[in-house]
């Protein structure tokens, strides 16, 4: 049985890579990669050794001929620019070897850190990541944009200095400018920004500049864009973001009002008379959906579920006559005579859209994922034949909101069974003691 070495080769220039993948290189039989990243390569690599080049988007093409090499016993180095393990080959690499049902030993796999893109462009401009920082593709071609805009919020918000990787292209040119929009919200004007096109390659340049100034056009696939936190600064030319965080969480603003729960505050709890009048649709069929359908069923609505697949559980009660089922994906239309709408999928887009709909139907609607998108969330509730106890977060946080009912729950069944005598006197206050 072969071997897989998947070996980072740094930003561009070989002088940045490892002596350990360095080794690992030369040592394979066969050297598998993208295109533009062997030519980088070219120049340590054995004449005798064999070269498999692919193009851009193949990565899946590229694992699984690894795989297929090293199981006939060749010793294969599966190389990514950067770091193999961020944005890089190791993750293709590992699902295929998932979906063969690998056993972890055969073929053998190694793992060679690199100098990856974002720590050579931070090198460049000086020291911009010396505090929390994340990194985010714009790309969607793997990641609905949806989520990428969710990501980008709680990143500005959260002051992460951002590292964007893909951040603009032919196909999605508006997506930087997007992006920049977001972060406008949270940074001030003069955070400082960098464009960093061709790291550690031929044709490396480097543009230092603010985030109000900063302009998408300055942008390709092969630029990193680097943007400071509330603290980060230019030292004699230099991007720098301190260690030590000198701004109280004062200072951070507050998420959108769109784009976190509604206080306890301000929700208005209400309790539907006489549910069975209601038709609810719920657009879901996992376990999520399961718990909304289950607690409808409950107080006798009427029930649509609007999903391809459903659980067992939903089957069976859609094959017993207890609700609807309309196998098929959600489409506008869906909630035509429905009173409550329940977007409960775990597809972004699908949940945002349902909520859209609603709205202009003036429709009550619950979303799952984004609890302010909608018009009510459903509490924690205990029933009995003459009680109802509802428990709320608010939907900030729904395991809290269980906790409670679960808690309360006993107290509530012992004052059922011995409920409090009402015509004993009740005592004067001991206002010594107030």
């Amino acid at each position: 049985m072969g071997q897989i070495a998947l070996v980072s080769i740094g930003p561009g220039d070989v002088a940045h890579m490892t002596p350990a993948a360095r080794e690992a290189l030369v040592a394979a039989d066969v050297v598998i990669g993208y295109r533009r990243y062997v030519d980088l390569v070219a120049p340590i690599l054995r004449p005798e050794q064999s070269v498999l080049a692919y193009p851009l988007g193949s990565e899946q093409e590229r694992a699984r001929e690894a795989v297929r090499l090293a199981r006939a016993g060749r010793q294969v180095a599966l190389i990514s620019s950067g770091d193999v393990g961020i944005y890089g080959m190791a993750a293709p690499l590992f699902e295929v070897l998932e979906a063969e049902g690998w056993d972890g030993v055969h073929p053998e796999v190694s793992v060679y850190p690199g100098v990856s893109a974002l720590q050579a462009a931070a090198a460049r401009v000086g020291a911009p990541l010396g505090h929390d920082f994340c990194a985010i593709s714009l790309s969607d071609l793997l990641t609905p944009w949806e989520v990428i805009v969710r990501r980008l919020v709680a990143a500005a918000w959260a002051d992460f200095v951002i590292v964007l990787f893909n951040p603009r292209s032919r196909g999605r040119p508006h997506h930087l400018a997007q992006a920049l929009a977001i972060v406008r919200r949270y940074r001030e004007a003069d955070t400082p920004v960098a464009f960093v096109r061709n790291v550690a390659r031929t044709g490396e340049d480097v543009r230092l500049t603010t985030l109000a100034a900063a302009d998408p056009e300055w942008a390709d696939m092969l630029t990193l864009v680097i943007i400071g936190n509330r603290t980060t600064r230019l030292v004699g030319g230099r991007m720098v973001t301190p260690r030590g965080y000198t701004q109280t969480l004062s200072a951070v603003p507050d998420l959108p009002e769109g784009a976190r729960p509604p206080s306890p505050k301000r929700v208005y709890p209400i309790a539907l008379t006489h549910p069975e009048t209601w038709e609810a649709v719920v657009v879901g069929g996992g376990r999520v959906a399961e718990r909304k359908v289950r607690g409808l069923l409950a107080v006798g609505a009427r029930v649509r579920v609007v999903s391809p697949r459903v659980t067992p559980q939903l089957r069976r009660w859609a094959e017993e006559g207890r609700l609807q089922w309309v196998a098929r994906p959600y489409q506008s239309g869906d909630l035509a005579g429905a009173r409550l709408a329940f977007a409960a999928t775990d597809q972004r887009s699908v949940n945002a859209q349902v909520a859209r709909d609603a709205r202009g139907l003036g429709v009550w609607c619950n979303v799952a994922d984004a609890p302010a998108e909608g018009d009510f969330h459903v509490p924690a509730v205990y029933r009995d034949d003459e009680v109802v106890l509802a428990v709320s977060t608010g939907g900030r946080s729904p395991r809290l909101a269980r906790a409670l009912r679960d808690h309360l729950a006993p107290t509530v069944q012992s004052l059922i069974s011995n409920p409090p005598i009402s015509d004993l006197p009740i005592p004067t206050p001991d206002r010594r003691r107030s």
